[in-house]
């Protein structure tokens, strides 16, 4: 993955004219009622992410309108001149869904090669300083050959989950996309299955195109797709969704065979940021297909259009995937004495498609390790289990007690499998929408005998979890099946310490490439990976050396990863406190003294190999409760430590 500064001509994979349409704002559907404290659904939903996108507001995406939502309306009512009462009627709806038509832009027309002319307005660079940056682009599941319905409008066909880096905000342009069709013979245009492509960003439209504009090239059909009002936010989490408008009538003939089956394809994103404009290349592991591209051998991609009739299009099905929302892997402090409450587990989202679907019972799979003879029992570790709508702040929906499991000692009514089941509800997923849910779950004490220090517990939907939902659709019917019943997701691990450490990020990692995006080849590199080390409940003793030795545990463990994630040996390390104070490494250790933070970087010096891409990896951090300890009684501390924000951009070798 790479970006490059561009200033007229930008050479992409098929030769084809780039074909734009005016900038216009982007819009919400906020319904006919008014929007305040206490509103719940899909249209308060769209309120929270109109406000997110017009004002940096900050919110959960819930749907759950509370006092955080009503707050930053006001804010916004006031930054625009309207009664601050925190209401969403009329007035504030509009200045909502106009707020990205004020920005200025220039206007430029242009004729392409084949001779049609084309207008082209680009928007001001954003106002916050520094350059913006992308740590990680990934394909969001749940997409694989979606149908799409004669006539159907705006049909999602595939999600590109962008998380950013430090520094500023940034103008999403537009996207260069392709579609191929996996035909193996016969030329099969695009126009005589689609009406347009479009783009969402984060839950609203900020760009459309007609098929009609899209180059064919062999069987591929590419344009660049441009889009307004589009913001990106640095240290943000965005979904960039393309969507499909199928035409009204399509022949037959097409619907009837293999060759109604599109993969499609993001070859680059276009930005500006405060100091120019980009191209940020989006690699084929990390697209909507998956690492084949746009072959006809690829037949098992991560997203596909499938054009069909409407009825076939518009199947009932329930999906579970992982909410954008869930958390990286993370460690609270618990205590020997006390249960601690309300940790969050794990957020997914119900899907309904086709039809509104009503959830009775939901089965989740707990997962634990909590002693040192390594008992997996659940309830060892926790007591209860709860179910909120929205995120943990929202509606409590079910509250389950944790079971024993078959086989342990005293217990008579457990099961074999860690499954607790969800059951005292009701809710109704809307037709074609989203419902989130949080679980959480509360700690028993880490009295150190049977829970110790590291204890973690983890949530999962498995296959089996999805067979078992009670769903029902408009009518009253039970789904059952895989195709109507499908999904899956891993919660966090989820961490207890009464005396340890926490590890969090502490600025950008980086490389020493000097183009944006360390595009340039290097045969030697040096990796840097800020990082904060706390302590608490007593003092600690963090390792002061760097190790690619995993089985060394008193070190600060790091790696060079290839392409695909798999570490290589090749590298040097070094660990060096950046702090202001007197505080030194004595005897190969760092003292941290409870309810202190120190500041550390973990530079990594390494040679390239081959011409191979490349990044380096903080893995975890050895720590004692002393600064003699011998190397066996160090513990690897490593969670969260496995998102982007320890992680360099990854860098070409030559």
């Amino acid at each position: 993955m790479s970006k490059n500064k561009f200033v007229a001509l930008v050479a992409v994979a098929f030769a084809f004219a780039f074909v734009a349409t005016s900038a216009f704002a982007a819009t919400w559907d906020f319904g006919s009622s008014t929007i305040k404290k206490g509103s719940m659904g899909s249209y308060a939903m769209n309120v929270q992410t109109a406000l997110n996108a017009c004002n940096n507001a900050g919110l959960t995406v819930d749907g759950n309108f509370g006092s955080h939502s009503v707050a930053a309306l006001v804010a916004f009512q006031a930054s625009k001149g309207l009664t601050a009462d925190g209401k969403a009627g009329n007035m504030t709806k509009a200045a909502l869904n106009n707020c990205g038509s004020t920005s200025t832009g220039t206007t430029t027309t242009t004729t392409t090669p084949t001779g049609t002319t084309t207008t082209t307005t680009t928007t001001t660079t954003p106002s916050t300083s520094g350059p913006f940056s992308i740590n990680n682009i990934t394909p969001v599941s749940g997409y694989v050959s979606t149908l799409v319905g004669t006539g159907q409008q705006d049909k999602a066909i595939g999600d590109l989950r962008i998380i950013t880096g430090a520094g500023g905000s940034a103008n999403l342009t537009g996207l260069n996309l392709s579609f191929f069709n996996k035909a193996t013979g016969g030329d099969y245009q695009f126009i005589k299955y689609a009406q347009n492509v479009s783009i969402w960003l984060n839950g609203a439209k900020v760009g459309t195109l007609d098929a009609s504009q899209f180059t064919q090239y062999n069987n591929i059909y590419s344009a660049f797709v441009p889009t307004s009002g589009a913001t990106l936010n640095p240290n943000s989490t965005n979904d960039l969704q393309v969507s499909v408008s199928a035409l009204p009538v399509i022949d037959s003939a097409n619907l009837g065979s293999a060759n109604n089956t599109w993969l499609f394809e993001a070859g680059s994103l276009r930005y500006t940021d405060s100091t120019g404009s980009f191209m940020y290349s989006v690699s084929p592991s990390s697209n909507f297909d998956g690492a084949s591209g746009l072959t006809s051998g690829n037949t098992n991609p991560n997203a596909s259009a499938v054009f069909a009739a409407a009825s076939s299009a518009q199947s009932i099905k329930l999906t579970v995937v992982k909410d954008v929302n869930d958390s990286n892997d993370h460690v609270f402090t618990a205590s020997a004495t006390s249960p601690t409450y309300g940790q969050q587990l794990a957020v997914i989202d119900l899907q309904a498609q086709g039809t509104p679907i009503s959830v009775q019972q939901l089965p989740v799979t707990l997962t634990v390790a909590n002693t040192g003879t390594g008992s997996t029992y659940p309830d060892k570790l926790l007591s209860t289990i709860k179910l909120y709508q929205g995120s943990v702040s929202g509606t409590p929906l079910d509250t389950e007690t944790v079971p024993c499991l078959t086989g342990e000692s005293g217990c008579t009514s457990g099961n074999t499998t860690g499954t607790v089941t969800f059951k005292n509800f009701n809710l109704t997923v809307p037709v074609n929408g989203s419902i989130a849910l949080a679980i959480t779950g509360d700690y028993v004490p880490f009295e150190q005998s049977v829970v110790v220090d590291g204890a973690y517990a983890q949530v999962n939907v498995t296959s089996a979890n999805i067979a078992a939902i009670q769903a029902y659709d408009q009518n009253n019917n039970r789904l059952t099946g895989t195709t109507a019943l499908t999904g899956s997701t891993t919660g966090s691990l989820v961490y207890g310490y009464v005396n340890g450490i926490t590890v969090v990020s502490n600025g950008t990692a980086s490389i020493n490439a000097a183009s944006p995006g360390g595009t340039q080849s290097h045969s030697t590199v040096t990796m840097t990976i800020p990082f904060s080390v706390s302590a608490f409940g007593s003092t600690e003793y963090m390792a002061a050396t760097a190790d690619s030795n995993l089985s060394n545990k008193n070190g600060v463990h790091f790696c060079v990863d290839n392409a695909s994630g798999a570490c290589q040996a090749a590298g040097t390390a070094v660990v060096s406190y950046t702090g202001n104070d007197s505080f030194n490494s004595t005897g190969g250790t760092w003292q941290i003294n409870a309810g202190q933070t120190k500041n550390f970087v973990l530079q990594i010096t390494t040679t390239a190999n081959g011409a191979a891409s490349y990044r380096g990896s903080l893995l975890n951090v050895g720590y004692a409760s002393s600064a003699s300890a011998a190397a066996s009684a160090f513990v690897d501390f490593s969670a969260g430590l496995s998102s982007n924000s320890f992680k360099t951009p990854y860098v070409a070798g030559q």
